[in-house]
């Protein structure tokens, strides 16, 4: 049976590749589906932080167009709230390493380090519409694809504290197993072969 993720992932990857064309048959099939607008925004717009705003900015656009709907109002700039829900949000994915990531992130760049948390886990990751699960698994494919190591074995990590199995991972990952991502689907694999072993 397929879910949400299933439909999910395939765009993701899609905008984050630029492939424009395999995202458009990829949100006409969701919509067929009947995922929900809402759903696919959130995953849409995720996106920027790993992928960058173009991605995000062309996979929201394709979204308008074939769902044929308007967002939401934008939800209020409140940086006190995105800092404080930004950090619960990353202690629960890296617990007992959070201080440790902190101060590393600190030590290198006092802005970067702030800014991952009020815009990365405060302002994007911590938006109700989409479950942090599928926020996760989102974020290690992209993260595949751009084979960044540490930060993919973080959020390996980071899922695994928030609930999801190795297995579901595994079956996220089979999503880069196309000829334009066959590279990233064997980064992501050895990766997981660590945490197996």
């Amino acid at each position: 049976m397929k879910t949400e993720t299933t439909y999910i992932l395939p765009i993701v990857i899609s905008m984050a590749i630029n492939d424009k064309s395999n995202a458009r048959l990829h949100v006409q099939d969701a919509l067929d589906a009947g995922v929900s607008y809402s759903m696919l925004y959130e995953a849409i717009l995720q996106i920027h932080l790993f992928a960058g705003y173009p991605a995000s900015i062309e996979g929201l656009a394709l979204l308008k167009d074939i769902y044929n709907q308007e967002p939401q109002s934008a939800e209020p700039y409140d940086v006190a709230l995105f800092k404080m829900r930004g950090e619960e949000l990353c202690r629960d994915i890296y617990t007992t390493v959070f201080e440790k990531m902190n101060a590393r992130m600190q030590s290198f760049s006092p802005e970067l380090a702030e800014w991952m948390i009020i815009d990365g886990y405060g302002k994007t990751l911590s938006r109700p519409a989409l479950d942090i699960q599928t926020r996760e698994l989102i974020n290690i494919c992209i993260l595949s694809l751009g084979k960044w190591k540490q930060q993919c074995i973080s959020h390996v990590r980071g899922a695994l504290n928030v609930g999801i199995s190795l297995d579901d991972i595994q079956r996220a990952i089979t999503y880069l197993q196309s000829d334009s991502t066959k590279e990233a689907y064997n980064f992501a694999s050895s990766i997981l072969l660590e945490f197996q072993t």
